[in-house]
């Protein structure tokens, strides 16, 4: 009650200052009002700021508590702790209302615990949860306070339209995306709502790795989406006594994706990569983010599953610039808990046009092509956010 007396405060000041502001009277009186505002203006923002910390202090203690009693990992609490500084900065940037704030962090930390002590098991293909807890609309509120809206853009809407009046005729699509970050879920959903398009954003399943459904700290989010789990290539045989299981659940996993390629009116998304982009390595630093290459032999895999389903495939190919959020790290491995960032960052997506995918199963001029698209675009966006800082 508090918190939400402080931010309706705020609130209030914000609008009244507005008002005092296009008032174009010469009124002595107006300027009294307008710097008794500031003043108030002030102490209320002050208060918030309070509110956030006293918030963020709770959540810490606790965190603290756990890990003294043996529930959380050291490596778990030292990550977590900063994640939730940084956190609570981003959200008191965007303004984010502190009971709004309270509720998603608390969410957050009391499912990573559940996960640790209870790790969820994912379903070769798993839908996403929506009740009695919605983790999908969750996971979305969750990073949205981290998104600069009024500097992120979605392009290509002709093409995002396209794919869902082909998913009303029944048919299928498959989305192939470079990847950058474990939000790009929340991102896609999140720029296709400010455009109307949240259908087709509830739509999309996603091909996950191993690290979403068995990370503690992505397991809540993962929670929310429409997964086909499957090992990539890059992990499969880490350690080498695993990949008979892997292998296993890897077949299990296309038998579920050839089952709703045959019902139709699906549409996946998947990163040829099989997995993250990272910075360029250079001699004196890190550069750029690159579009990790893809791999041949993965998109011949979901063609032949698709030419098998005997229903209409589309490819789309899409660019994602969204390393500011939760960036990767530097280096590949297969190990959990790896650190997060929760710092504020600007995101684009593309919907590249339609590309014939179906041509050669065994195409690598196919895989090419749509890389060379991908990169195109990736580069145009990241262009587009350097000359609008």
């Amino acid at each position: 009650k508090i918190a939400l007396m402080h931010f309706l405060r705020l609130r209030l000041f914000c609008t009244a200052l507005m008002v005092l502001n296009c008032t174009s009277l010469h009124n002595p009186f107006i300027a009294i009002a307008k710097q008794r505002c500031l003043k108030r203006l002030e102490c209320a923002t002050t208060d918030t700021e309070t509110v956030y910390d006293n918030i963020k202090n709770q959540i810490k203690s606790s965190l603290m508590a756990n890990a003294e009693a043996g529930k959380v990992p050291a490596s778990i609490t030292g990550m977590m702790a900063g994640f939730l500084d940084e956190y609570t900065e981003s959200n008191k940037v965007a303004a984010e209302s502190p009971l709004k704030f309270k509720d998603n962090i608390v969410t957050f930390f009391k499912n990573v615990q559940e996960a640790m002590a209870n790790p969820y098991q994912f379903q070769p293909f798993h839908q996403a949860i929506r009740e009695p807890f919605d983790f999908y609309n969750w996971g979305n509120d969750f990073l949205r306070p981290l998104i600069i809206m009024n500097q992120s853009r979605i392009v290509g809407i002709e093409n995002a339209a396209k794919i869902s009046k082909l998913l009303q005729m029944g048919e299928n699509v498959i989305i192939l995306s470079n990847h950058q970050t474990e939000a790009d879920p929340q991102v896609l959903s999140i720029l296709l709502e400010s455009v109307d398009m949240s259908s087709l954003a509830e739509q999309i399943i996603f091909i996950a790795g191993h690290k979403v459904t068995n990370d503690p700290v992505a397991i809540p989010f993962s929670k929310g989406r429409n997964l086909l789990c499957i090992h990539s290539k890059k992990h499969i045989k880490n350690p080498p006594e695993d990949m008979a299981r892997k292998s296993a659940q890897n077949l299990e996993t296309m038998k579920a994706m050839g089952s709703l390629l045959s019902e139709g009116g699906r549409v996946f998304w998947v990163a040829p990569s099989g997995g993250r982009d990272r910075p360029q390595a250079l001699e004196n630093g890190i550069g750029d983010f690159q579009v990790a290459p893809f791999d041949a032999k993965a998109l011949d895999m979901f063609k032949l599953v698709a030419m098998q389903s005997q229903k209409p495939m589309h490819f789309f190919p899409m660019a994602m610039f969204t390393h500011q959020l939760v960036p990767p790290p530097t280096g590949v491995s297969s190990d959990l808990g790896e650190e997060r960032s929760a710092k504020r960052g600007v995101v684009s997506v593309c919907f590249l046009d339609e590309t014939d995918g179906l041509g050669g199963l065994k195409d690598k001029e196919f895989t090419a092509a749509v890389q060379a698209s991908v990169e195109k675009e990736y580069q145009a966006l990241k262009s587009w956010h350097d000359s609008h800082p």
